[in-house]
């Protein structure tokens, strides 16, 4: 059932994502992605219509679920639907706002709560735990929390393969605790995300002939963490911490960036840069690596690469630790030591204030 339920998925997900590549002349106009911005690497105009894939895998991949399986699919599906819509909109008119798209996200979020009646009651801090103890409190918090990494995934949606590489990784690790548990809906619902993505990835890496845009980033991200909610609400003897471990890498990467922008004179936390630490190690590690094997065109894929490292060993900790949160809360740090460490090595930097200060950003700086 679930091996069918993935094929349906990666199958679906693969033909739309080549049919969008192959007659973008003739929807080119509204779905190709300017290769101009301050944050943007890529080179020439490139569908960024990527969600639609991800949204016909979705699907025809839930089609082959059953039971239980199928329920919790589908309370997903339906959950990321408004970050979704507003996400393809925004991803053919360029019009949507910032605050309108994370309010969008947010209220996924809200539906998701109100579908399924998961919602985070603890965290394992005794004063948050006190918090989360009122409904109307937990019900905002996860909602926000949802809101919150449907935007960090898109966030690092930046090179090829990085958000849907680092989502297939995160999935995957879920899907194998969910095996350790007996927990088949979980698993289900992971296969099918994989098949969805997987369909996707294969035009985006490493060539990049397709972007996951808002609506796929955002979908995806609503998908990462209905999971990382549901999986510890289902099954009590894992740690609520688990979904915070898988996700620390892009959740990190936010935070990072918010700070930077704060400190930032004139800007706003929602206005792009190219300081995120995938642009660093394009235009570093990435450069040097991929003139050393000879193949300069592989430049963002080897930097996508590269990257994918950081959320392999979130859920290789994952994997070890799933049961203890102190022992969680101490992977949590020590990933968050590794982004920093190479974040500062990538970038050759002083104290990240300084940089700030000193450098202005170089938003106009070509790779």
């Amino acid at each position: 059932m679930f091996l069918t339920a993935f094929l349906f998925a990666l199958i679906a997900s693969l033909l739309t994502a080549i049919l969008i590549v192959a007659t973008q002349r003739f929807h080119g106009q509204f779905t190709l992605d300017s290769h101009a911005g301050v944050q943007k690497l890529h080179t020439a105009p490139t569908p960024r219509v990527g969600g639609l894939a991800l949204f016909f895998g979705a699907l025809i991949g839930g089609i082959g679920l059953t039971g239980d399986a199928q329920w919790l699919w589908w309370m997903i599906c339906i959950s990321a639907l408004p970050a979704f819509l507003f996400g393809l909109v925004e991803d053919i008119t360029k019009r949507v706002g910032v605050r309108a798209r994370l309010l969008a996200t947010i209220f996924s979020g809200l539906i998701f709560c109100i579908l399924t009646s998961y919602q985070i009651t603890t965290v394992d801090i005794p004063g948050i735990d006190r918090l989360l103890s009122f409904w109307l409190f937990s019900l905002l918090f996860t909602a926000f929390a949802i809101g919150g990494t449907a935007n960090a995934i898109n966030l690092i949606d930046g090179v090829n393969g990085l958000a849907a590489g680092t989502s297939i990784i995160i999935l995957t690790g879920f899907a194998l605790i969910a095996v350790q548990l007996g927990d088949k809906a979980i698993l289900g619902a992971c296969l099918v995300g994989i098949g969805s993505l997987a369909g996707f990835f294969l035009l985006n890496f490493p060539r990049g002939r397709l972007f996951l845009g808002d609506a796929g980033a955002y979908a995806t991200g609503v998908l990462l963490a209905a999971i990382a909610i549901a999986l510890p609400q289902r099954n009590a003897e894992i740690s609520p911490l688990i979904g915070l471990l898988a996700l620390a890498y892009p959740v990190m990467e936010t935070m990072v960036s918010i700070l930077r922008r704060v400190l930032r004179q004139g800007s706003q936390p929602g206005d792009p840069d190219r300081l995120h630490l995938h642009s660093l190690v394009y235009r570093s590690r990435a450069k040097w690596m991929a003139n050393a094997l000879s193949v300069p065109h592989m430049r963002n894929a080897m930097a996508g690469l590269l990257m994918m490292g950081l959320p392999l060993i979130s859920v290789i900790l994952m994997l070890l630790v799933s049961r203890s949160s102190l022992l969680i809360w101490a992977s949590i740090l020590f990933v968050c030591i590794v982004y920093l460490v190479v974040y500062r090595k990538v970038a050759l930097l002083r104290p990240l204030i300084r940089l700030v200060r000193k450098e202005g950003l170089r938003t106009t700086e070509k790779p």
